[in-house]
């Protein structure tokens, strides 16, 4: 079924990371929907906190909560998207009925590694040196020397994980360029006249574990394939504690009416695929459009989320003085931060030293070159362990940073990186360990159900540099859709009002007869199936998103599916987790001008600026709130849902 809206026209003016904003927009889904305008943003007198009123979403009012999924909620369009000019944008349609990721190119294919996560490795080096202070013990080098390593990214044997730096420096080292296919004959490098491109491909090695996603890129230029669709090969390492559906989640810039570079457009998950069996290479070709549309690829896991996310960027954007991506990278930490020990340490310093992994780092080399007394070891070894707690948890913020009793929540740019706390915690987990869960998340936008909503966010910068603040939203101004229905049948887009309950036992799913109870073991979830009045067991009503009252965290553990991971159909998490397809639109910083963090002052003290914005539209059901630093965005980046 088709959604046509009515044909309308909004007008925007400004730019977009440098390039300027189309004056209209015709609202023909999946074409460009209307642009909704500039948000007016102004600066206090003192300089310290932002304002931002958001213009007015061109959907009616509608409490998503109360009437989901919402007036913003568009009917799915089994077609590729369009850019403004009606130009169609190929590999832009995700999933179609028949279950089948229509962006893989080929089998998904996997290799057996090592599970073996950092955590566990550091663990390990912290447990030895308590060990040491406990039994008073010589200090084991080669340990230190290990923590050190985990931490700079240097080589460990025998670890997927090995070359993956803990401490967020390498920026610069981690731009590549799409290399490009030529008709007949290898291209030419550079490209030369008569080379016909018809694609390109880059690799992509990424590790999930925790609450962490980190990948060997941050950059992807995609010069040499601006006119031609090309490709991703993705090599996920799932390590202990990582499994997770695979969800990189493009953005797309549209086109202006002269055909140059417009502002925001599609938004997608380009696939869903269940990559649940930790100590597994999972390697998988994603089809893209072409690169003249490509903005980046936000690969985010639901499961652990925030902060579970990693952002790769289009190196060929640039801010409004001209200056690219990767630059603001390079002029941080310099050109090559791996080049030699100097260049490493120099960018290292860069990180301030209230970030935990820094702490850790610190500490570790005091040990290492510190011949300290049996007193003093005791307090750097329970601080190393104190710091190591704070690493492992982003959704806290660490030791020396107070969260501001004021804002909706406080957030903390460290180690190139957000810490983020809010004002309590709503769900009730999975019982699985802290910070290793789903079904607990900060609460921080839990209350926007309806426009207007004012949101208030602190910002701390405990880095030696300056950071930016950006919030976008995802499909609650233009509008959102889902393709993923035929995956996890809990989940599935009903086609019928949803009249039967379901059975979630645990982490695995059961069917009988097409119908879906609901008998999950944990009591706060059970109760929400009971009518409070009638003590009866609820039957959903609801055509959209049949009820899952087993919660996210029902699914940490692999459910029953095919054990060939590329059988037909290919069972992921299902549409409720997606984000399907939606229309970004910027809501405070980029265009509408810069919002700015400044650095750790020489005292220690964090850098602050508040933002203060009126959003006068609903979310997304999936996604409330996405902000991030546009400047260094790859891990820089904490969204409430």
């Amino acid at each position: 079924m088709k959604l046509t809206l009515n044909k309308q026209f909004a007008g925007a003016s400004g730019l977009v990371l440098g390039l300027s904003l189309a004056s209209v927009a015709l609202a023909d889904h999946p074409g460009t929907q209307p642009r909704p305008g500039p948000s007016i943003q102004t600066l206090s007198a003192d300089g310290m906190t932002t304002t931002v009123v958001t213009p007015e979403g061109h959907f009616p009012p509608q409490d998503i909560v109360a009437n989901p999924p919402g007036s913003n909620f568009l009917m799915t369009v089994y077609e590729n998207a369009r850019d403004f000019n009606g130009d169609e944008m190929p590999n832009t349609l995700p999933s179609t009925p028949d279950g089948r990721y229509n962006l893989h190119d080929g089998p998904v294919l996997t290799e057996t590694i090592n599970q073996t996560n950092p955590s566990e490795d550091l663990d390990k080096v912290i447990d030895n040196l308590e060990y040491v202070v406990k039994y008073h013990k010589p200090v084991n080098l080669r340990m230190l020397n290990t923590g050190i390593d985990i931490l700079e990214g240097n080589h460990i044997r025998n670890r997927a994980y090995s070359g993956f730096p803990m401490l967020h420096y390498t920026g610069p080292n981690k731009i590549k360029k799409v290399i490009p296919i030529c008709q007949d004959a290898p291209c030419h490098n550079p490209l030369a006249p008569g080379d016909v491109v018809i694609g390109g491909n880059v690799d992509v090695d990424m590790v999930y574990w925790d609450q962490h996603i980190e990948a060997d890129t941050a950059f992807v230029d995609p010069s040499a394939v601006q006119e031609v669709p090309w490709t991703v090969t993705y090599h996920v390492n799932i390590l202990h504690g990582g499994m997770e559906d695979f969800s990189p989640m493009v953005m797309l810039f549209d086109q202006n009416a002269d055909h140059t570079r417009g502002p925001f457009h599609v938004s997608m998950d380009q696939s869903y695929f269940p990559m649940l069996k930790e100590g597994t290479r999972y390697t998988v070709k994603i089809k893209q459009t072409k690169g003249k549309y490509f903005n980046l690829t936000y690969t985010w896991g639901w499961r652990i989320h925030p902060p579970r996310v990693q952002v790769v960027e289009n190196a060929l954007k640039t801010t409004p003085d001209g200056t690219t991506l990767p630059q603001h990278e390079i002029n941080v930490f310099g050109i090559n931060p791996r080049g030699s020990e100097a260049n490493k340490l120099a960018a290292i310093a860069m990180i301030g030293d209230l970030s935990p992994a820094k702490r850790m780092w610190n500490l570790l080399r005091e040990i290492r070159n510190s011949n300290m007394g049996s007193k003093k070891l005791a307090l750097q070894v329970a601080e190393l362990r104190a710091a190591y707690l704070d690493w492992s948890d982003r959704t806290k913020l660490p030791a020396g940073v107070t969260a501001d009793p004021n804002a909706n929540i406080t957030l903390f740019y460290v180690n190139n990186t957000i810490y983020g706390s809010s004002h309590g915690l709503q769900g009730e987990g999975s019982g699985q360990g802290p910070a290793s869960y789903k079904g607990i998340s900060p609460n921080g936008a839990r209350d926007w159900h309806i426009r207007p909503y004012n949101y208030k966010v602190t910002l701390y910068n405990g880095d030696h540099f300056p950071h930016g603040y950006m919030n976008v939203d995802f499909g609650g101004s233009r509008g959102w859709e889902n393709q993923f229905q035929f995956t996890d049948p809990t989940t599935a887009l009903a086609p019928q009002p949803h009249t039967g309950p379901s059975v979630i036992e645990g982490s695995e799913t059961t069917i009988t007869d097409n119908l879906l109870l609901d008998t999950t073991p944990n009591p706060a979830k059970q109760s929400l199936a009971i009518d409070p009045i009638t003590g009866e067991h609820i039957v959903t009503n609801d055509k959209i998103l049949p009820m899952n009252t087993g919660g996210t965290e029902e699914f940490l553990q692999q459910s029953p599916r095919n054990a060939d991971v590329n059988a037909d159909p290919q069972l992921g998490s299902g549409c409720f987790f997606t984000f399907g397809r939606n229309h970004a639109w910027p809501n405070a910083g980029g265009p509408w001008g810069s919002i700015m963090v400044p650095p750790v002052a020489l005292d220690g003290t964090p850098g602050m600026h508040k933002v203060d914005i009126t959003y006068n539209f609903e979310p997304s059901m999936r996604l409330r709130v996405y902000q991030f630093d546009p400047l260094h965005h790859e891990q820089a980046i904490f969204s409430l849902h």
